[in-house]
């Protein structure tokens, strides 16, 4: 469309350019505008480049059309009366820019392709399937090579039902799956996709992709290498151990964490966890900004930063605030459901000073728990906030003496532990379903399984005969 408003404003048709050149980074997009858009053969005499084209002239960033500009005036000068037309592609083929050139001198025409834009916005688009899982079709792929061998498979498909499109690769050394690809035309073949922290992950069944990406088993680890798990009767204590950076996390950090907050929700003998950092620095500096300079692949679980912030939770988790919590840090807290912080501690959701914004539950938590103005001016400034306002504002359950939030956070786990496991887990679980409800009065009339459910459990029981003998209950989760 960009190319034939621009020769329709040039007064040209196709047929009567004399040079074109196409920017040519790959090979379908010299297919897709010169022979799919204007019409032209393959093998035009006139070539569909100035340059020789990518594999001659260098890789993408190096100012090719401003090259290939220059190559075709070259050209023109050469043949009086002559005229060139230069495209250029940018993004994933998302923009396009089309010049029309001649040594004919003519005032130049200002050209408007904003009704193009609002027209292709207009049109029909598929969704995406951002965590695509189940039977799709394939509508195109490529396999990229490494040392002359077949190294990975990209896929680009559409869901069976929804027709979503999703985009997926194949898992690091599944050679039977690239085979597959390779041995007969997979256009149109069904294939299993799933969603994984690291992306999406494609094979020709689920139970070959189970093979070659089986799924973690739910439990604790005997060691972790950035956090520390001790347990402690019926209380987890779960400790950031990297104080080296601040207790920042990288991707593998999440991992871990998100595994253990799995393993906590999955076992019953566990009833309330501790979050907190290891020394007396900081609780959790935010994303670990140096690792994510380094160029190396970044990834964050389904359940969000730290394992915790887009987890649907029905145990309570207490942090423990010793010092600096920052940007992701802030998250975490903001994700927990009680807040002890030590007189030390300062909480900021800091990630615009550093070209982010707050993308882990931060924009949406931090208003609905202290007033929307101040929540605001926080985070478009990124300023950092004492624990002596962050408890006045709520955020904040308690202040404990400098490196103690620990201990205040066991004093309230403690408290916890003394009620009912059932009733803590249930009351958890109602006031999470009332906050999908805009009015006050819908969340209470909100009628579903958690009062039956708690009528019928043995620690209901248990609570109504120990109070009538006068003893201490004896609580068993169930």
């Amino acid at each position: 469309m960009a190319s034939r408003y621009a020769l329709d404003n040039a007064g040209v048709q196709a047929d009567a350019i004399d040079f074109f050149d196409f920017y040519s980074c790959f090979p379908i997009a010299v297919s897709n505008a010169a022979v799919d858009g204007l019409g032209l053969s393959p093998d035009d005499p006139r070539g569909l480049t100035v340059t020789g084209g990518l594999p001659y002239f260098g890789g993408p960033g190096n100012n090719y059309s401003m090259h290939a500009i220059c190559a075709l005036v070259e050209r023109l000068r050469g043949k009086p009366g002559s005229t060139g037309f230069v495209g250029a592609n940018g993004g994933f083929l998302s923009k396009y820019s089309a010049g029309i050139y001649s040594t004919r001198p003519e005032a130049f025409k200002a050209c408007d392709s904003g009704a193009l834009q609002r027209e292709i916005d207009g049109w029909t688009a598929p969704k995406i399937a951002e965590r695509p899982e189940g039977w799709a079709t394939i509508e195109t792929y490529t396999v990229a090579y490494e040392k002359g061998q077949p190294s990975y498979a990209i896929v680009i498909g559409r869901m069976d039902g929804t027709g979503e499109r999703f985009l997926a690769n194949s898992v690091d050394g599944d050679q039977q799956t690239l085979s597959e690809l390779l041995a007969q035309d997979p256009l149109g073949r069904r294939i299993f996709v799933r969603w994984t922290s690291r992306g999406n992950r494609i094979a020709f069944t689920p139970e070959h992709l189970e093979t070659v990406m089986p799924l973690r088993l739910v439990g604790f680890r005997d060691a972790y290498e950035s956090v520390i798990v001790a347990r402690k009767g019926h209380l987890l204590e779960v400790t950031i151990n990297r104080p080296q950076v601040r207790n920042c996390l990288h991707p593998m950090a999440n991992d871990e964490l998100d595994e253990i907050w799995d393993a906590y929700e999955a076992d019953a003998d566990l009833w309330v966890a501790i979050l907190t950092g290891a020394g007396a620095e900081a609780f959790c500096a935010g994303n670990d900004l140096k690792y994510t300079a380094s160029g190396k692949p970044m990834w964050i679980p389904k359940s969000g930063f730290g394992g915790i912030t887009n987890r649907q939770r029905t145990k309570p988790v207490i942090a423990a605030v010793n010092g600096y919590a920052m940007g992701g840090g802030t998250e975490m807290s903001l994700a927990c459901d009680i807040v002890v912080a030590d007189e030390q501690a300062v909480f900021a959701l800091s990630e615009v000073r550093v070209g982010l914004f707050a993308g882990a539950g931060g924009l949406q938590r931090l208003p609905r728990q202290i007033p929307k103005k101040i929540a605001v001016e926080y985070i478009l400034t990124g300023r950092k906030m004492p624990v002596q306002l962050a408890h006045q504002y709520g955020l904040v359950n308690r202040i404990a003496p400098a490196g103690q939030a620990l201990d205040g956070a066991r004093e309230i786990a403690a408290e916890i532990l003394e009620a009912s496991p059932t009733a803590v887990r249930l009351s958890m679980r109602s006031m999470r379903e009332g906050e999908e409800f805009a009015s006050e009065l819908g969340a209470v009339r909100n009628r579903t399984g958690v009062i039956d459910e708690l009528m019928t459990s043995e620690d209901f029981f248990e609570g109504m005969k120990a109070f009538a003998e006068k003893r201490k209950p004896q609580w068993k989760n169930r």
